[in-house]
């Protein structure tokens, strides 16, 4: 048997997305290959997107990423006292995780994108891989302050842990990440498409005329929705995930209702609106699904995401006040208008970084 012990961030869902379509073509790449799950990202998200490869999930926190007041903010004073806590005995943190990795008689560690897994692969001598679009020493980076000793600390430590990997595999669109020695670029990472197994029109029981927004803004859930403005909106039914059970509105459907896989939900609605996360951004290009997105300008991988939809997809921003307030029809009926760019996007990276993981399984 083949032991890789992943460590994947929790924060939200989009460090997982990221590594499932990998993992999936790893596991028939390699016989006998099990998957140590190394996270605190629950097991029924693997249970939904892991099918391909035999694995354990270890609930056990990998990073701190970030602290967020919903999705689109992050609190930078409760994230600074997370990391500090964090941060706290590291150097027996890295021993335990050392140790835990020797154990498991793992032949490579990947990471998206754990500082921790990274120093402890190193201790335990192990081979050891980033697999990312982004890092958290560029996250804080922002939100270091100058009078704060402690910051430059925290940070420098990450940035040492980092520079202990054999290599990053960068996914497209990446971030700069000069943490790392050593750096190979490969393509986004896309799950692959399949013929949809349900009908979620007739599912939902909803004309060919009305258009289906999903509203997906990642793992961390949303603080307020304006239901009452979605629910007067003529000509459209919105999907959510986690709506309290007390709300009732035609137009406003549970998520968890539809008895439908997610990858399926967001291959048929005719919108999705969410942050520019990476997961959701190269999902809905891949399938040429019109997005609406609200702009976080606090996260450091955004940009490159809003370039990204722009040059390879249809996309418009709506912004925060009209988000909040509701004013949402203008900007979804104007997004379908969008013309396809001539662009088309990059071929998925899965199988370069499936090419690259075997060379160190090999060993």
């Amino acid at each position: 048997m083949t032991v890789l012990w992943c460590s994947i961030s929790a924060h939200g869902f989009g460090h997982a997305a990221q590594l499932m379509p990998i993992l999936n073509e790893l596991g028939e790449a390699v016989d006998d290959l099990h998957v140590i799950l190394r996270t605190k990202v629950p097991a029924d998200f693997f249970q939904r997107h892991l099918q391909k490869v035999s694995w354990e999930l270890q609930d056990v926190q990998q990073d701190v990423g970030c602290v967020q007041r919903g999705p689109l903010d992050i609190d930078v004073a409760r994230t600074w006292e997370a990391y500090t806590k964090y941060h706290t005995d590291w150097n027996s943190k890295v021993e335990k995780e050392a140790q835990a990795i020797r154990l498991s008689k793992a032949s490579l560690v990947i990471s998206n994108i754990s500082p921790l897994a990274i120093a402890g692969a190193a201790q335990a001598k192990c081979p050891v891989v980033g697999v990312a679009s982004l890092s958290w020493d560029r996250a804080l980076e922002p939100y270091v302050q100058a009078d704060v000793p402690g910051h430059r600390v925290i940070l420098e430590t990450i940035r040492n842990s980092y520079a202990l990997a054999d290599s990053l595999i960068r996914l497209h669109p990446g971030i700069e990440m000069p943490a790392f020695r050593s750096m190979v670029d490969v393509g986004p990472s896309a799950p692959l498409k399949k013929p949809n197994g349900y009908d979620l029109r007739k599912f939902l029981e909803v004309g060919e005329q009305e258009l289906i927004v999903l509203i997906a803004f990642g793992g961390v859930p949303l603080n307020r929705l304006p239901l009452e403005q979605m629910a007067a909106m003529a000509g459209f039914h919105f999907l959510v995930s986690d709506l309290p059970s007390s709300v009732s509105y035609a137009r406003v459907h549970r998520v968890e209702n539809l008895a439908m896989p997610f990858g399926e939900i967001s291959q048929q609605v005719d919108i999705i609106m969410t942050k520019p996360g990476y997961g959701t951004v190269i999902a809905a290009v891949q399938d040429e699904t019109a997005l609406v997105y609200v702009r976080r300008k606090n996260f450091i991988d955004e940009q490159s995401l809003v370039d990204y939809t722009h040059r390879h997809g249809r996309g418009m921003e709506l912004s925060r006040d009209d988000f909040e307030s509701g004013n949402w029809e203008a900007t979804l009926r104007e997004v379908l208008t969008v013309e396809f760019p001539s662009e088309p996007p990059p071929s998925p990276g899965t199988g370069d970084v499936v090419r690259q993981l075997k060379t160190y399984l090999a060993c």
